[in-house]
């Protein structure tokens, strides 16, 4: 009885000197490439979910800015690995609210015969402390109209990421 409560003791000593730590991740979603007017559907709240469920899951602390729409992406900025100034005021939020990472989720829409999807999902990283981009990631869109499956896409692509950042 007293070696088991020494055990006990012992077990939690070490959960006091060895505390977990997380790491605090913001998420910004992108529309790009449509009209502010246009219906994009719900895939921009599924990628959402899906990355932010994944990285919680992970251990990660989450937070996210609303879902932005741009009609005209700043490649040239993106292409440099910076940060496009449209995004800069949810990027000082997250660096003022403690995030360690920014996550910016782009979908990338076109046309297609009417309907409006989007063909590739670039994901990029950045450090808040050094503004550097870590990690970039791009995935072509399934072709699925259900959405329980592209939300399963989006956190399988999300424990991907997730795993690149501890």
């Amino acid at each position: 009885m007293f070696s088991k409560r020494i055990g006990i003791a012992l077990f939690l000593w070490g959960l006091l000197i060895f505390p977990l730590s997380a790491s605090m991740v913001c998420f910004l979603v992108i529309e790009a490439g449509i009209p502010a007017s246009a219906n994009a559907g719900e895939y921009a709240y599924h990628w959402e979910g899906g990355l932010m469920g994944a990285f919680f899951d992970a251990g990660h602390i989450v937070s996210n800015s609303p879902v932005m729409r741009l009609e005209n992406l700043p490649l040239a900025e993106l292409e440099r690995g910076e940060l496009p100034r449209e995004i800069l005021a949810d990027y000082n939020d997250a660096l003022e609210g403690g995030a360690e990472f920014f996550i910016l989720a782009i979908l990338e829409f076109n046309s297609d015969g009417g309907q409006i999807r989007p063909g590739e999902i670039s994901i990029r990283v950045f450090n808040t402390g050094t503004r550097a981009l870590i990690y970039e990631e791009k995935i072509p869109v399934r072709d699925t109209n259900n959405p329980r499956d592209e939300l399963m896409n989006a956190q399988d692509a999300g424990r991907v990421i997730a795993a690149q950042i501890w």
